[in-house]
């Protein structure tokens, strides 16, 4: 995607991936989240990556839950990594 407000939307998307793979956004934001990855290549990509991961975490931790705070604390630091580099 080319343009700034496109830009703005990849980061968005990426940002809310987590929430969109465990469905815990409303409905209306699952559906714009999957019509741009329908669109957007380089988010599809990524979005194909978070979900691999996803995969073999819950592979590898599926009987233990994680408290809330470090929920909280993961949430908090994925938002701040930069998807772009």
């Amino acid at each position: 995607m080319s343009d700034d407000s496109q830009e703005m939307d990849c980061r968005e998307v990426l940002a809310e991936v987590y929430f969109y793979l465990d469905s815990e956004c409303a409905q209306a934001r699952q559906e714009i989240i999957k019509q741009h990855l329908a669109e957007c290549s380089p988010c599809l990509a990524q979005y194909g990556i978070e979900q691999d991961v996803r995969a073999l975490v819950h592979r590898c931790c599926s009987k233990d839950a994680a408290p809330a705070e470090v929920k909280a604390r993961l949430r908090a630091k994925l938002a701040e990594f930069d998807f772009e580099k």
